[in-house]
This record gives C-alpha cells, sequence and structure tokens, in this order.
C-alpha cells in the first residue's frame, strides 16, 4: 500500500513539475537565440552599410524589425511565438550572409590580385633578392657627384628598401591567398550546402552555418588587408601629411585619411577596421572644410 502511494506521489509530482522543465528550456533557448542573433547583427551592420545597395538596405530593415519583433515576445514570455521569430530571423540572416561571403570573396581576389599587378610583385621577387645580381650594384659605396648612378628607371630611389622588405611582400602575398583560399574552402563546405539542403534545419546547424559564414568575411577582410599592405609598403616614403593635410593628431588616423592605400581600395580598408565608410567620408570631408576655412 505504501509503495503505491509512494509511485503515485512521483507521478504526480513528475507531472507537476514537466510544464516548469520545459518552459525553462524554452527561456534558455530564447535567451541564447536573443544573444547569439544580437552579436551577429552587429558584426553584420558595417559590413551592409559600406558595401549598400538598395536591396540590401531592404534586408537590412528587414532584419532589424524581425529581430526587434522576436525580441519583444522573447521580453513579453511569448517564448513559443519569440523561437519561431528568430528561427526565421536566423534563416534570412543565412541567406544575406551568403550573398556578403560571395561578394567578399571577390573583392578579396580582386584586391589580391590588382595589388600584385600594379605594385610588380614578381618584378620585386626578381629583382629586390639579396642573392641576386643587381643587389652587388647597391652594396658598394656611391658617390652622388663623381659615380654612375645605379639607380634609374626600372630601380628607383625610393624602391631600395625592397632589398630589405622583400620578405614582407612575400609574406603579405603569400598569406592573403591562405585566406582568401580558407574564405572560399569554408564557404564551400559541402557540409554546408547538406545542412541547407535540410527541409527543416535544426538549430544547432542554423547556428553554425551563420558562425561560419562570419569565419569567411573575416578571411576575406584578412586577405585584403595584406593586399592594402603591399600598396603601404610600395609607397613607403610617400609623405602622408595628415596632420598638416587635415590637422589630426595621430590617434585620430584613420584608413580614410591614408594616402599611401588607391582611392577605389579605401572603402575596403575602412571595412577591414570595422568602421563605417559614410561616417568617415563625412569626417573627413568635415575636417577638410574646417583646415580650408583657416
Amino acid at each position: 500500500m505504501k509503495l503505491i502511494k509512494y509511485i503515485t506521489f512521483i507521478a504526480i509530482s513528475l507531472t507537476l513539475i514537466q510544464p516548469n522543465l520545459y518552459a525553462l528550456s524554452a527561456i534558455r533557448q530564447c535567451d541564447k537565440d536573443y544573444r547569439f542573433t544580437f552579436g551577429i547583427l552587429r558584426e553584420m551592420e558595417p559590413m551592409m552599410i559600406n558595401f549598400q545597395t538598395d536591396d540590401r538596405k531592404k534586408d537590412q530593415e528587414k532584419l532589424k524589425k524581425n529581430f526587434e519583433e522576436a525580441t519583444f515576445e522573447f521580453f513579453g514570455q511569448n517564448y513559443d511565438g519569440s523561437s519561431a521569430k528568430y528561427y526565421n530571423l536566423k534563416l534570412e540572416m543565412v541567406r544575406i550572409l551568403g550573398q556578403l561571403c560571395t561578394e567578399y570573396i571577390n573583392r578579396s581576389k580582386e584586391i589580391l590580385t590588382t595589388a600584385a599587378t600594379e605594385n610588380k610583385v614578381v618584378d620585386i621577387f626578381m629583382n629586390y633578392s639579396k642573392s641576386g645580381s643587381y643587389y652587388a650594384y647597391f652594396k658598394k659605396p656611391f658617390d652622388p657627384l663623381n659615380d654612375i648612378s645605379p639607380y634609374r628607371e626600372d630601380f628607383p630611389v625610393q624602391d631600395f628598401h625592397f632589398f630589405l622588405d622583400l620578405r614582407h611582400v612575400e609574406n603579405y602575398m603569400r598569406y592573403g591567398h591562405y585566406h582568401h583560399f580558407e574564405a572560399k574552402r569554408i564557404f564551400n563546405d559541402p557540409e554546408l550546402a547538406f545542412f541547407k539542403s535540410k527541409k527543416k534545419i535544426p538549430q544547432m546547424e542554423l547556428d553554425y552555418i551563420i558562425e561560419r559564414y562570419i569565419y569567411v568575411i573575416r578571411h576575406c577582410r584578412y586577405a585584403k588587408q595584406l593586399g592594402i599592405e603591399i600598396y603601404k609598403l610600395k609607397n613607403k616614403f610617400t609623405p602622408i601629411y595628415y596632420q598638416d593635410k587635415y590637422n589630426l593628431r595621430k590617434s585620430q588616423f584613420t584608413p580614410i585619411f591614408d594616402d599611401r592605400i588607391p582611392e577605389k581600395f579605401i572603402i575596403d580598408a575602412v571595412d577591414n577596421a570595422k568602421l563605417i565608410y559614410p561616417e568617415e567620408l563625412a569626417r573627413k570631408n568635415k575636417i577638410a572644410e574646417k583646415v580650408n576655412k583657416q
């Protein structure tokens, strides 16, 4: 009789406790979704603004609206409704991040290729090695008044530093292409394609796809920055007059003011620093206007 009463008590207790366990699980999942999507949205914001199109602007507004609705449901303790909205929000993130990844991969390839071509990287490899024949002409003492100058059009004096900086150029090219390759490898991972092909993607796999896409963009940013560093090294002795030109302190200097970087890649340098290009451009114009009035 005591055993029957004990079993009945346990059964009633489990019945009473079960809803609380379910609620606790739902709360934790919604809280996790809130923190996860909030973090991803913050990371996506400069990407979507810096490389904005009309469609992307609409996507950005839609993401914010969907996040707002899901979060209000979460704060209002409607956990089932909140979970469904966060899930749909993640599906949108996958779609938009996939587009961004493609653009970043193409852009990083363009920068690496253009940097190598415009800065004649192959010529630098061939001509500025200390084991090469040309080095012998430059390591000898030189009298600028009486001797024949070793410098000519192919070997301008401002490029002499490549005899010391050749290794840096090699590393920028090697690791720039490495990060570009890693970005493509992750983006084209068959595992991601398999997850995306599912009619109903589980939460964990959806989070995994989003995180991997963020890694793709990070690799692309590394690749782009290394291509930009080649320009900065090529123009190593190009004066940077940001203090005189813009009356800036060094702590205020950002890529938007760097004259060593070609104008066409300034937006990438700004994006690599996770800054907002329209804001930086407005700041540059405002400072330039202020300096011109002085």
